[in-house]
């Protein structure tokens, strides 16, 4: 087993990338509805690209609020905590790649290592939840050794 990446500066990590793509999304969020207005006066009533803008829209908002709420649950792990058995907030090693069970963040690079948020909805965490160091797993084709979990 290599040098533990720590904890702390896996979620400090994590939650900067969430920061950054809930404000990629707001300013998507503020062009279209600048568009959106702008347009609105000059549009013909057969014109559907306004429809379709408003559409898109709606659909940022909504994520924007799940990226919130995703960061809120961020917020609330604890970067001292020393679990043994997987859950919310472990990071787990594995002969394939590392997980940081949280949110699910494609990856974020910490002192050099790729660690992969993984959402509590995302099926392989149902496999690997409860799990320990010395574990393993096959998940889609794939066997995951757990080499250490914390």
């Amino acid at each position: 087993m290599g040098t533990r990446i720590p904890k702390e500066s896996i979620l400090r990590a994590s939650e900067i990338k969430q920061q950054l793509e809930i404000e990629d999304f707001e300013k998507e969020i503020s062009a279209l509805k600048k568009e959106i207005y702008s347009h609105a006066e000059t549009l013909s009533q057969g014109d559907n690209s306004a429809a379709e803008r408003t559409e898109v829209l709606q659909r940022y908002e909504n994520e924007v609020g799940f990226l919130k709420e995703e960061l809120e649950l961020l917020d609330r792990i604890d970067p001292d905590s020393e679990l043994e058995e997987i859950g919310v907030g472990s990071v787990v090693v594995t002969d394939q790649r590392v997980f940081f069970i949280s949110v699910s963040i494609e990856q974020v690079e910490v002192n050099g290592q790729k660690v992969f948020g993984l959402s509590t909805k995302a099926p392989i965490f149902q496999a690997l939840r409860g799990k320990k160091a010395g574990d393993s797993i096959d998940f889609n084709g794939i066997h995951y050794e757990i080499q250490d979990v914390y």
